[in-house]
């Protein structure tokens, strides 16, 4: 495997994530802990990134120290393997259910571990109610022992269910249409008990929560094994072969780069927007069909066949549009995504590449 090769196209991501962030917010962090869960996934694994540069640039006198629990092991080959042995970077093997024997108290937690694939929620019903309310649960009393400076509970975008196409773009406000009885309700339902659980320790122990609900959050460090329909699009695509559609492809999607993403992100993490929840999503103009994204995805790894349609029904309760009203995140924070579709998958698919290699 080409592991440098692939770690040089996120670096340039973390380059151009800490410009726009700007140098002087992240001086904030100098001689401070964070403890975050799920380091090893999508969104973890570049806000752990990020700290290594910043360690070595802006606070490498100051440093700040990052806790990292991982439900697998970190190993030279995992994706965040070039990081081990590095000072001030704990990366530990250990479930987030539970709470690890730690006497460090955090001034940041984030809480980014979940099981966010159906194919994984489906699995494992309870262990994913687990990871969004058991790990959850004591998060928040550590919070409220350590006086957190700042806290962020990755919820999700699944909270909305399948919106009416009134409410499409999604915003913040919208209650939500799901089905607590259904096969994704595991998941749903306790993300959107873990948001009240985060208000109700903001507002009685004056938790300085953050709530991002993010979707369809890509790039490289992605998961394509997880089994959901990019992952297996780009699988498809990196070993040349015609990608096999479930259905005919018609379902909307508006994805968004991790590099926007993670922005974002930081910029909320910095803020003092305590108690509030904010999308974090793509833009409208970059909404597109499933079978579009496939046919990106056969013309960027040169594969001259369509995509072939198929006619499975999808798992029940899948939204037919996913697209988020970015107007509050983007008024709020400054910042409006960048980052074409197009841009987006090729260096998804050069990272992934690479990593097979």
């Amino acid at each position: 495997m080409s592991l440098e090769s692939a770690q040089t196209i996120i670096s340039q991501d973390i380059e151009e994530i800490i410009a726009a962030v700007g140098e002087d917010n992240f001086k904030h962090l100098a001689w401070k802990t964070l403890l975050i869960t799920g380091p090893q996934g999508l969104l973890g694994g570049y806000i752990v990134d990020i700290i290594a540069r910043l360690n070595e640039t802006i606070l490498s006198k100051s440093p700040f120290s990052v806790i990292g629990l991982s439900r697998s092991p970190i190993r030279k080959e995992s994706r965040l393997g070039h990081l081990l042995n590095k000072p001030n970077m704990w990366l530990i093997k250990h479930n987030a259910i539970f709470p690890p024997d730690i006497e460090c108290l955090p001034h940041y937690i984030v809480h980014a571990a979940g099981r966010s694939a159906p194919a994984n929620f489906t699995d494992d019903p309870i262990g994913t109610i687990d990871i969004n309310i058991t790990a959850l649960r004591w998060l928040l009393d550590l919070a409220v022992k350590a006086k957190t400076k700042s806290f962020i509970w990755t919820s999700s975008a699944e909270i909305y269910g399948n919106p009416p196409p009134g409410w499409v773009p999604t915003p913040e406000t919208y209650k939500g249409n799901s089905d607590p009885l259904g096969p994704r309700s595991c998941y749903t339902e306790s993300k959107r008990c873990g948001e009240a659980m985060c208000l109700a320790f903001h507002y009685k122990y004056n938790v300085p929560i953050k709530i991002l609900r993010p979707a369809l959050v890509y790039g490289p460090g992605f998961p394509i094994d997880d089994k959901k329909v990019l992952s297996d699009l780009i699988n498809s695509g990196i070993k040349g072969q015609p990608i096999q559609l479930k259905d005919e492809g018609s379902a909307q999607r508006v994805y968004l780069y991790i590099k926007d993403a993670m922005i974002i992100f930081w910029k909320v993490l910095l803020s003092d927007k305590n108690g509030e929840v904010f999308n974090l999503g793509g833009l409208l103009s970059e909404e597109t069909t499933i079978r579009n994204i496939a046919i990106l995805v056969h013309k960027i790894c040169g594969i001259k066949e369509w995509p072939k349609l198929g006619s499975s029904p999808s798992l029940a309760g899948s939204p037919n549009r996913v697209c988020l009203d970015m107007i509050k995140t983007i008024d709020t924070f400054g910042y409006t995504p960048t980052t074409p579709l197009t841009e987006g998958l090729k260096k998804t698919i050069n990272w992934a590449k690479e990593r097979l290699i």
